[in-house]
């Protein structure tokens, strides 16, 4: 493969297909490589959607992490199980799809508490590339709730899914509290249809990844759009400090290394991948990796820790059920600016809880009375919360031989606990508690799980300079022209809600920065140097 692309986009998630998008409403000519480590599954697929509602497997699960693949080091057991998918449309094909926006002090960590970093750039640089993300996931959502004041009053794309049946004792236990409830923001454009299934949807109700990029790709004004699956891509290659001419990636078909040159490169691999293709793109240009002469790639690796508080109820005489499997019930409370020294929560109620599994007493043989009479005792109560952790420059992941079975290389996460966590984190409970207690719960009790990929940020985080982070304010690596990571390893923190809302609006200011960029020269298709080749 010889030709030369406007773009190569490394991935497939939400980030690559959301900048391929964008660059070809700008222009549905530009030519753009996308490549992929992992596979296509099928979308809406019949059997695999009954396979999931009778087995529980999903049809992507082949794609996930293996246990035991990756590894951990530091006082905690970082979660690498079910965190990611790694395949076309990357891990939006199981997203719970809660699309909130980050708060004006989450840019202002440091300056607000002296710990973590603050971002290169504000709130109110985004605001506007939030208004378009939202429209894109049509974000449900309720604009009336008192965090959405930064709005400036512009509505969200879809009515917000109202309060279960099953949320209404929290909802009363909230207001007791001090607490004001609200309605969950889900990126969901069709009618759903509360099977439960969310995580593979029969009928395409949640956004997805996938669905676009079939869409771009069908799309027959596109005839410049290449995807490639089963292709990771091994190495970025330098023909002099500031310019990435070509990426290596692995054919696994054939077996070959295949490199293809580009105007510009994106790293769209998520919080794992990405820092790990840069320090594996080693030169004598960049002796430790692309991006990492100031050893930052890698660093300051950050996710949610998770608090729950849960508890029981000894009858469930209206026999209520959990009806979607997503929450209905949230606040941001205390997601406030008077929480972030000891590090903010976003509280939610379970999204299966409570809940009997009535498929599988049926095929235990139980009678209609019986599944009558077990949905109509006990039922179980759950308020859970993100709990914002600091990075912290000693939390890094690094590489460690071997790759998994698409290519891509296996890692260690060290990651050692904030000094206050623990004091931190029982201050937040005792927040939650008060929940459970007025819910007049009883056996509650409270637990603090650790942090793991779902959300995890940091690793090529943006700063102001070299010396601070990897990525400038535009996401692009420092000391180079023209390559991007376009993911959350570019966020400085993690704030305290889910970042695919966030990481979306960052993509279309991208995609922005690069459609007003001055054209650059035509790359030579030219052999690279002998010592890049080699080195």
């Amino acid at each position: 493969m010889s030709r030369h692309y406007s773009y190569v986009l490394i991935g497939s998630g939400v980030a690559a297909v959301t900048l391929a998008r964008q660059l070809l409403q700008q222009d549905r000519s530009t030519s753009i490589l996308m490549l992929e480590a992992g596979p296509r599954v099928p979308r809406g697929d019949r059997r695999g959607w009954w396979d999931y509602v009778l087995t529980g497997r999903k049809p992507y699960d082949f794609c996930r992490d293996l246990p035991g693949e990756n590894r951990t080091e530091g006082d905690i057991d970082w979660g690498f199980d079910d965190s990611r998918i790694m395949a076309y449309g990357g891990s939006t094909g199981h997203w719970g799809a809660w699309s909130l926006r980050y708060k004006p002090e989450d840019f202002r960590l440091y300056s607000n508490t002296g710990e973590g970093a603050d971002w290169p750039i504000g709130y109110d640089d985004l605001d506007p590339y939030y208004r378009q993300a939202e429209d894109y996931l049509s974000v449900c959502g309720d604009t009336g709730e008192s965090w959405n004041a930064n709005r400036a009053a512009q509505p969200y794309p879809r009515p917000p899914f109202g309060w279960t049946e099953a949320d209404g004792l929290m909802v009363e236990a909230f207001r007791k509290n001090g607490i004001e409830p609200g309605c969950m923001p889900i990126a969901r454009y069709r009618k759903c249809m509360t099977t439960g299934t969310c995580k593979y949807c029969p009928i395409g109700s949640r956004f997805t990844a996938h669905d676009v990029l079939d869409e771009l790709a069908d799309d027959p004004r596109h005839v410049n759009l290449e995807i490639r699956c089963l292709s990771p891509v091994t190495r970025l290659v330098a023909d002099r400090k500031s310019n990435i001419a070509a990426a290596e990636f692995l054919d696994t078909k054939t077996g070959d290394t295949v490199s293809v040159t580009a105007d510009v490169f994106v790293v769209a691999g998520g919080t794992y991948e990405s820092p790990k293709l840069l320090m594996r793109s080693k030169s004598a240009f960049w002796p430790e990796g692309i991006g990492n002469d100031t050893d930052l790639v890698g660093r300051h690796i950050v996710s949610h820790s998770f608090l729950r508080v849960r508890g029981t109820l000894p009858t469930n005489h209206r026999r209520w059920l959990q009806e979607f499997d997503f929450p209905t019930l949230m606040s941001r409370t205390y997601d406030s600016p008077e929480h972030q020294l000891d590090g903010k929560i976003f509280i939610f109620k379970n999204r299966a809880l409570p809940n009997v599994d009535i498929a599988g007493l049926m095929k235990k043989g139980k009678t209609r009375e019986q599944i009558r009479a077990i949905l109509s005792g006990p039922m179980t109560f759950e308020l859970q919360a993100f709990y914002e952790e600091k990075g912290q420059h000693r939390n890094r992941l690094v590489e460690r031989s071997g790759t998994n079975r698409f290519g891509l290389p296996l890692m260690t996460v060290n990651y050692l606990r904030e000094p206050k966590f623990d004091e931190r984190t029982k201050r937040q409970l005792a927040l939650m508690k008060p929940v459970m207690d007025d819910m007049a719960c009883e056996n509650v009790a409270t637990f603090v799980d650790d942090p793991g990929g779902h959300h995890a940020s940091g690793t090529c985080r943006m700063a102001e300079t070299p010396e601070e982070g990897v990525t400038d304010s535009n996401m692009k690596v420092f000391g180079t022209d023209n390559l991007y990571v376009c993911s959350n390893a570019a966020f400085p923190t993690c704030a305290a809600v889910n970042p695919t809302l966030t990481l979306t609006a960052l993509t279309m200011r991208l995609a922005e920065h690069l459609a007003g960029a001055a054209p650059r020269p035509v790359a030579s298709a030219a052999p690279l140097l002998a010592q890049e080749i080699s080195a």
